[in-house]
């Protein structure tokens, strides 16, 4: 079951890599959860997964789809094509103010398929990625019987004191200095984590972070490292488009 929700960081070509490094029957816990593309491959593949978020956008969002998918679907395919371009900004800055559950979550939906980013709160309007297939994977989306979501109030605090899982898995944009993300120009749906304090609190810890190459986080942890290519294939840095961190 694929997820109807596109990934910020780019499709995923890493599942299986990640899939050899969490043994069947894992209990595995995920911070920042978004998209849910690794989370549900996992949870699909015999990994009990539990995902975390500080963002309550997110958490309501599935929670709605959770719980019946079709009331979106149908509210969604109905607020295209918009009168006037021009509302695109104006909905992603509103969008999380409605009311209705449904309405938010149809909202959260369309924003994310029709953003050249995969963010709802920014982005330009691109609806390449809006089509029948992509409304369909939404009416036809099922929570996996592996899975469970949470709203914490702080990740950090979370994973240091979590002593109830295998493994923690994090997705993360490119590492930059000694910060994960910039800190400017977020949407409510969005998380903010500082590499250094993830490292810290995964002291000890089996864990399994996804990002994009960096040789200057490559130097910094003491963990594994593997490449992966555009295939999914693991590769040489040069040829890398992904890289899993993990600690066995």
């Amino acid at each position: 079951m694929k997820t109807p929700i596109r990934n910020p960081y780019g499709t995923t070509k890493a599942n299986s890599v990640i899939e050899k490094i969490i043994p069947v029957g894992s209990v595995v816990s995920s911070y920042g959860f978004y998209s849910g593309e690794v989370e549900f491959h996992l949870s699909n593949r015999n990994r009990f997964v539990s995902c975390h978020t500080t963002s309550k956008p997110i958490y309501e969002f599935w929670n709605t789809i959770f719980q019946d998918p079709n009331p979106v679907a149908e509210i969604a395919s109905r607020i295209l094509p918009l009168r006037d371009e021009k509302e695109f900004p104006i909905l992603q800055e509103k969008w999380h103010q409605f009311k209705n559950p449904d309405v938010r979550a149809a909202m959260f939906f369309l924003l994310n398929n029709c953003s050249d980013t995969g963010y709802i709160s920014k982005g330009a309007m691109n609806t390449k990625n809006y089509n029948p297939v992509t409304l369909s994977r939404l009416k036809k989306f099922v929570k996996p019987e592996n899975f469970y979501l949470s709203l914490v109030k702080d990740n950090i605090s979370h994973i240091k004191t979590n002593n109830k899982t295998d493994f923690f898995f994090l997705q993360l944009e490119k590492y930059r200095f000694d910060i994960l993300t910039d800190g400017f120009n977020k949407g409510p749906e969005e998380e903010h984590f500082v590499f250094n304090d993830i490292l810290n609190a995964l002291q000890h810890k089996k864990f399994v972070i996804l990002t994009k190459p960096s040789k200057l986080l490559a130097r910094k942890t003491n963990s594994k490292v593997i490449y992966i290519d555009k295939y999914g294939r693991e590769a040489k840095e040069t040829n890398a488009k992904e890289m899993v961190i993990y600690n066995e």
